[in-house]
């Protein structure tokens, strides 16, 4: 993959792809509603609590965390993913824990 691996102080690993308007987080050991809001913030430039429209008016963080969480049984969910768009960017949630960022035109 092209691009700059850098370690954060959570553990998560940030990949910028050579790709023009496009990020991808890799979130490892935090919720996945904080990872998309971190990852959104960094994408758009501004301090997470500056975004200016709280994740819940766009989609609902407990339900956004628990869609991709282990199955009762403890197994993995595979397969599937969620889009959503925020202020001019649209948000690709894989099952794997991938989040793109993409500014719409």
């Amino acid at each position: 993959m092209n691009g700059n691996i850098n370690d954060s102080n959570d553990g998560a690993v940030i990949t910028s792809t050579a790709q023009p308007n496009r990020y991808t987080s890799y979130a490892d050991g935090e919720q996945l509603s904080t990872a998309v809001v971190m990852a959104f913030a960094d994408v758009a430039g501004v301090d997470p609590a500056e975004i200016g429209v709280p994740l819940y008016d766009v989609i609902d963080p407990d339900a956004l965390d628990n869609l991709f969480s282990d199955k009762h049984d403890g197994s993995p969910r595979m397969g599937g993913k969620v889009i959503f768009t925020i202020l001019d960017y649209e948000v690709t949630v894989q099952s794997y824990g991938e989040i793109v960022i993409r500014e719409l035109e």
